[in-house]
C-alpha cells in the first residue's frame, strides 16, 4: 500500500493500489463481512461541487454502477457495492476482483495470436455485449484496456462508466463518450447510438487483435476521427497474409460505416467466428487424415492465456 492510500474505504480495507486514472484509483481491498478480494474504483475526492463538468463525470461515474449492477453474466464484471456520501463526499464502486491482465497490455506483446485464442476472446466479448444489449444497456467504450482476460482465458468485460440504458434521459451534449479510436461513426458525429455502435467498436478490437494496428490512424484527434467517419480501412490481409477471407468477411461487416449494415446482433458476431474456426479446423483435420494414420494424430486443445504470455516475448 502506498503511503497515500487510505486503510479503509466505508467497510472496506484497503490492500494495495492497483490502477489510478485521471478521476480517481482503483484499490485492491477485502470485504470482512464475508472475506471476499474486491477491486474499489474509486473517484478522486477534492472536487468542487460547483463544478458541472466535474459532477457530470461523477454522475457518469455512479451511473456505471447502476448500468452494470443490472447485469449478470460470466463475461461481465460484477458489481457487488457503491457508495456516494454525496458531492463532496466519498465515491467509490466495490466490484469483482478480477486477477489476469487486459487486452491492452496482451496487444504490446509482438507475437501473433493463435486463432483459437482470437476467436475464443472476440466471441466472449460479443456474447457479453449481446447480453448487455438485451437488457437495453450500451457500453459504448468498448476497447482493449476494459476487456480483461484471466489465466484460464474467461474474460470479463469491465468499466460501463459512460454505459447510458436506453431509457436514461441523461445526455452530455456536445462531447466525445468513449475512445476515439474505437468509436463508431455515428459517436463521433453526434448522432443517435445504439448496440450496433458496440459492434463496430468490436471490430475494431479485432482488427488490432489481428494486425496490432488500429484500423483508423491519424497524427491527431481529426485526423482520426474523419478517418473513421469517410475512409475505408487497409484490408487485414494485406498486413498479415495469414488472415483469411472468412476472417476478413466477419471484420468488414463489424466495421460497415452504416450502422444498418452491422450485424444486427453482437451473438451473431460470435457465432460467425466460431464457425469460422470450426472449418479451419475440419479443413486441417482432413488433411492431418491424409498425411498420418489417425492413432498419430494429436487432439486440438485451447491455448491458456498462460501459454500465450510463455510463449510471447516481453514487450520492448
Amino acid at each position: 500500500m502506498t503511503p497515500t492510500s487510505p486503510q479503509k474505504l466505508g467497510r472496506y480495507e484497503v490492500l494495495e493500489e492497483i490502477g489510478k486514472g485521471a478521476m480517481g484509483v482503483v484499490y485492491l481491498a477485502r470485504d470482512p463481512l464475508i472475506g471476499r478480494l474486491v477491486a474499489l474504483k474509486t473517484f478522486r475526492a477534492g472536487f468542487s461541487a460547483r463544478d458541472q463538468e466535474l459532477q457530470q463525470f461523477r454522475s457518469r461515474f455512479v451511473r456505471e454502477a447502476q448500468s452494470a449492477g443490472i447485469l449478470s453474466h460470466p463475461n461481465i464484471v460484477t458489481i457487488h457495492d457503491v457508495v456516494d456520501e454525496g458531492a463532496d463526499g466519498v465515491c467509490f464502486i466495490a466490484m469483482e476482483y478480477v486477477k489476469g491482465t487486459n487486452l491492452k497490455q496482451l496487444l504490446q506483446r509482438p507475437d501473433p495470436f493463435p486463432i483459437e485464442f482470437l476467436v475464443d476472446v472476440v466471441s466472449q466479448v460479443a456474447e457479453a455485449l449481446d447480453y448487455a444489449h438485451s437488457r437495453g444497456v450500451v457500453h459504448r467504450d468498448v476497447k482493449p484496456a476494459n476487456i480483461l482476460i484471466t489465466t484460464d482465458n474467461k474474460v470479463k468485460i469491465t468499466d460501463f462508466g459512460i454505459a447510458r440504458l436506453d431509457t436514461s434521459n441523461l445526455t452530455m451534449e456536445g462531447q466525445l463518450l468513449g475512445t476515439p479510436n474505437y468509436m463508431a461513426p455515428e459517436q463521433i458525429q453526434g448522432k443517435d447510438v445504439d448496440h450496433r455502435a458496440d459492434i463496430f467498436s468490436l471490430g475494431v478490437v479485432f482488427y488490432e487483435m489481428l494486425t496490432r494496428r488500429k484500423p483508423f490512424q491519424g497524427e491527431n484527434l481529426t485526423a482520426v476521427t474523419h478517418k473513421i467517419v469517410y475512409e475505408p480501412f487497409t484490408p487485414p490481409e494485406q498486413i498479415v497474409r495469414e488472415v483469411s477471407g472468412e476472417l476478413s468477411a466477419v471484420l468488414y461487416r463489424c466495421l460497415e460505416k452504416d450502422p444498418n449494415r452491422r450485424y444486427p446482433r453482437a451473438a451473431d458476431v460470435a457465432k460467425d467466428l466460431r464457425q469460422v474456426l470450426a472449418a479451419r479446423q475440419e479443413l486441417e483435420d482432413t488433411s492431418a487424415t491424409q498425411e498420418v494414420e489417425p492413432l498419430d494424430r494429436q487432439p486440438t486443445r485451447k491455448m491458456q492465456l498462460g501459454e500465450v504470455l510463455a510463449h510471447a516475448a516481453p514487450p520492448p
